[in-house]
């Protein structure tokens, strides 16, 4: 079993903020796969099979920074392992539309990363990074993640979230060395 978490903030004014591209992979896999969500108590859930193998698709409904309570209660329901739990987010260190695959990094600066590893005492997860790109010098972080891609830069995010959901059926076919030498 695989569990595929998605990051962002509930509700419809959040939904074309850069915070909520790991929201749009697990929307996106869903929509492809024809697979249905259902609401539950401190998320959405979503579940098919993906090559044989069982996968669940999670949103925390409990904003970014609570992120880490909506996993533990799934991971528990479901009798989840922390090593099955494959997590997308936003990363404002990373360029504009790239990806990156990594197991049992830290948070680096990321509220619902860090909610995740501090809620569940281990960061030994998958971790997928997907490019927001920096602010403007002197823009504030916070409202930058707020705010919605616009032109150009919302076709490369299209783009990387494709390519981002493209890697979920070559990560469980391949493994993690695999994803990493095809999709950085």
């Amino acid at each position: 079993m695989k569990i595929i978490v998605g990051l962002g903030n509930p509700g419809r004014e959040y939904v074309n903020h850069k915070h909520n591209v790991g929201f749009w992979v697990v929307d996106l896999m869903a929509k492809q796969n024809h697979w249905e969500w259902e609401e539950k108590k401190r998320r959405l859930q979503a579940w098919g099979s993906l090559d044989d193998e069982e996968c669940w698709l999670v949103k925390p409904d409990t904003y970014m920074n609570l992120s880490g309570q909506a996993v533990q209660a799934f991971l528990k329901k479901k009798n989840g392992l922390e090593k099955d739990l494959i997590v997308f987010h936003d990363d404002m260190d990373l360029e504009l539309g790239k990806i990156r695959w990594a197991f049992g990094s830290g948070h680096g600066g990321h509220n619902g990363v860090r909610s995740i590893i501090d809620t569940l005492g281990t960061k030994d997860f998958h971790r997928i990074r997907l490019g927001i790109g920096r602010p403007e010098h002197g823009k504030d972080p916070a409202d930058y993640v707020l705010q919605p891609f616009k032109g150009k830069d919302l076709e490369v995010v299209e783009t990387m979230i494709d390519r981002a959901v493209q890697s979920i059926p070559d990560f469980l076919k391949h493994g993690l060395q695999w994803v990493q030498n095809k999709y950085h």
